[in-house]
């Protein structure tokens, strides 16, 4: 425990009908002071942070800020106790801008009146100063967040946080859909608001990052507290071994070498202002990793073969016969399956159960003139049990699932349509260490049985990791291709920032 805390919460329970959450949880943490919250999905981490925001109510226990024990019975009780939060799930309103989400509930008036018309102009100056300034990015102020990319709308929810002038903020997974050089700048607002005093709780799947940038770590495991220890004592596996209850085996499988057969065939696809003359080969059984910077062209290449934003120009063939990828339907009938970064507003479907968003990719399966529920169930039962998914049953709804489950879920729905070509973009954001492996796992399986993959992200130690080879983007292009057994981080992030040189035409495994 901290000397004089800012703030302290002793005691902290949590239910959710019979499921215990949180069980007798401490937690301490002084101005200037960086504590870094680890977990595995569903040990209690989000729940603990939700009820310090006021977004949940507590069943036991005391919080203090400064000394003073507090009530936090809701989201602006939490914000009037000096607490601001940033989500994992990012909460912004999709139709308001950037300036308008900054400063929502916070809005500045041209007089001091609260019936005062709003000061817009004033608003937006203060959000491009915070943007640009603070946090070293351009975003575009006057567009609907729902236009704009993951890393900017978690840039603008960074913002929100800041302008809140908290002293106590929470960041959970605040890198996930970060590059980095964001990662950086957002490391560099860190360091300034431990220097002003404020007190950070970071909670993080990234362990090595984690350890580099906070003074001590907080490991909970099953809803109680595993370990509370400086970074000091600390070494990623020991964290991993605290969250787990003891060592990860390995986080990647074998790689199996693919198949001899070729699968999927690009060449010179492009599409103005996303992607130019893009081609490569793939060999049945092959996982190919793209890498790049946000707007690299990475993730539209991806969803340009799942017939979301379709190409303008070249040829893609799958298995020697040509394709068209003009709609999302064309893809689903080639055997295109994709699984999308936003899992909570592209993957779920969060008012049915896990049942129903396993089986509504294929509803064939369920039967040919009516669906029969008990199909559903017996299907959506044996990929629970094949995928090792952590809930109640198929009936369980998918919202109560932690991220690494419901992101099973989510690859269980297109492995039942038996893939040709599974597109992965960020397969493992925001899930823990070791549903981390348990979802390369799958993927390997799935190539094993013949799937070739194709998998972007931003993680260059998970594309090295998982992948046969390595594709970098940079500016709509790909500047070089390869050997992920043998390449390094560095390589990757080189390419990422340089135009490409003059490359040989991307083969097969062997090309």
């Amino acid at each position: 425990m901290a000397n004089n805390p800012l703030l302290e919460m002793k005691g902290i329970g949590k239910r959710f009908g019979n499921m215990v959450a949180l069980q007798g949880i401490d937690l301490a943490l002084s101005g200037g002071e960086v504590l870094g919250l680890v977990g595995e999905n569903g040990a209690g981490k989000s729940t603990l942070m939700k009820i310090l925001a006021g977004a949940y109510s507590r069943d036991g226990g005391t919080i203090a800020v400064r000394g003073k024990e507090v009530e936090l019975d809701s989201p602006k009780a939490g914000a009037d106790a000096g607490i601001a939060i940033i989500y994992q799930e990012l909460s912004l309103f999709p139709d308001f801008n950037a300036a308008e989400n900054i400063f929502a509930g916070r809005e500045l008036r041209r007089s001091g009146f609260s019936l005062a018309p709003l000061s817009h102009g004033q608003m937006r100056r203060e959000a491009r100063r915070l943007l640009s300034e603070e946090l070293g990015v351009e975003v575009a102020i006057d567009r609907p967040v729902r236009e704009l990319s993951l890393s900017d709308r978690q840039m603008i929810e960074i913002a929100k946080a800041l302008n809140s002038n908290a002293d106590i903020i929470i960041m959970d997974e605040p890198t996930e859909a970060l590059e980095e050089v964001e990662r950086k700048q957002l490391f560099a607002i860190i360091n300034r608001l431990q220097a002003a005093g404020k007190a950070i709780i970071y909670v993080s799947h990234r362990i090595k990052e984690l350890l580099g940038i906070c003074s001590r770590v907080m490991v909970l495991r099953d809803g109680r507290t595993a370990a509370d220890l400086p970074v000091a004592d600390l070494d990623v596996d020991k964290v991993v071994a605290a969250m787990i209850g003891g060592a990860l085996s390995k986080q990647f499988p074998p790689r199996v070498p693919p198949r001899s057969d070729p699968s999927v065939e690009v060449r010179g696809l492009s599409r103005a202002g996303a992607f130019d003359d893009i081609s490569f080969s793939l060999a049945k059984g092959e996982i190919f990793g793209i890498a790049g910077l946000e707007g690299s062209g990475k993730s539209a290449l991806l969803r340009a073969l799942f017939g979301q934003r379709a190409y303008e120009r070249g040829t893609v063939k799958v298995e020697g016969k040509d394709v068209q990828l003009t709609d999302i339907t064309d893809a689903i009938r080639e055997r295109f399956a994709f699984l999308p970064a936003e899992r909570k507003f592209e993957g779920i479907f969060p008012e049915h159960s896990v049942g129903w968003n396993l089986s509504i990719g294929n509803l064939g399966v369920l039967g040919k003139i009516t669906l029969r529920p008990s199909k559903e169930k017996e299907v959506a039962a044996s990929y629970i049990s094949k995928l090792g998914v952590k809930c109640e049953g198929p009936q369980a709804e998918i919202s109560s699932l932690s991220g690494g489950n419901q992101q099973k879920v989510m690859l269980a729905r297109w492995l039942l349509t038996q893939p040709k070509v599974l597109l992965l973009e960020e397969p493992t954001r925001g899930v823990d260490v070791r549903a981390k492996s348990e979802v390369y796992a799958l993927v390997q399986a799935a190539a094993q049985d013949g799937c070739t993959v194709i998998v972007v992200s931003a993680d260059n130690a998970e594309l090295l990791g998982l992948c046969h080879r390595v594709a970098v983007m940079f500016e709509g292009k790909i500047t070089t291709v390869v050997d992920a057994a043998t390449s390094k981080e560095e390589t990757l992030a080189l390419h990422s920032v340089r135009p490409p040189e003059t490359l040989h035409p991307v083969g097969g495994i062997n090309g």
